[in-house]
């Protein structure tokens, strides 16, 4: 039985909200701008860059749940809030005004500790909050880890794709996937492209530069990656 009622009381809020259809889903993987060679190339809505850039107040504030959990040391000012919620945090002592610029500097040092991008939804407030989460202290993340909520957290448009000439099964990505989406098996680095939420973080960290991001099309999973398909299924570890 799970015992972190904390937790569960969020899964629970999250729930009442999506059942009334306040709330399409907990959150949306946004993919790391450094992902991409050039960032005209993507979409808008899917950089975290560009959805802050629409806001006419933006703050940081502390992360809630690390704030909670305290279970790493990944930097707690990472919370970045929009608009009315911004400006309601600021009048409360809990977030501090910031320029675009300063909000693109935390996503870089987001991505260099490995954080993952989330848009988080509440009722009323579309996007109110873009996070930089950790798979051992973010709600979303936990609650898709743990007990499988996959229609709590919505993927990215994009999808991890690997060149297996490049590859040389270094496994660094396999350290940095949140998701789980790669592994090591006697040796070689495997994909499962049904877990991959296009968060970017393996592009930014592969020292072959043998992983991009391309656009999800009709087929669920890309034949090959590093140098063995993939052999692992959802739940698996």
């Amino acid at each position: 039985m799970h015992t972190d009622e904390h937790l569960l009381e969020i899964l629970r809020k999250y729930d009442g909200w999506m059942k009334e259809g306040l709330i399409p889903y907990a959150g949306r993987i946004l993919p790391v701008p450094e992902a991409f060679p050039s960032p005209d190339w993507v979409l808008p809505t899917q950089q975290a860059v560009e959805i802050l850039r629409t806001a006419g107040t933006l703050a940081v504030g502390d992360c809630v749940c690390r704030s909670h959990y305290r279970r790493c040391d990944h930097p707690l000012r990472t919370c970045l809030l929009m608009n009315d919620v911004a400006q309601a945090f600021i009048q409360a002592g809990g977030a501090v005004r910031i320029q675009l610029e300063q909000a693109e500097q935390i996503l870089r040092i987001a991505n260099l500790r490995g954080l993952v991008h989330q848009a988080v939804y509440r009722p009323k407030d579309d996007i109110w909050v873009v996070c930089s989460c950790c798979p051992c202290c973010c709600y979303g993340l936990q609650m898709l880890k743990q007990f499988g909520r996959v229609d709590l957290l919505v993927r990215s448009d994009f999808i991890a794709h690997t060149d297996a000439a490049r590859c040389t099964d270094c496994a660094v990505c396999v350290a940095r996937c949140v998701f789980q989406a790669r592994q090591m098996v006697d040796g070689k680095v495997l994909f499962a492209s049904e877990r991959c939420y296009g968060c970017g973080l393996c592009v930014t960290t592969c020292p072959e530069e043998a992983v991009t991001l391309d656009l999800r099309g009709d087929r669920d999973t890309w034949p090959t990656t590093g140098r063995a398909a993939s052999t692992m299924r959802p739940g698996e570890s």
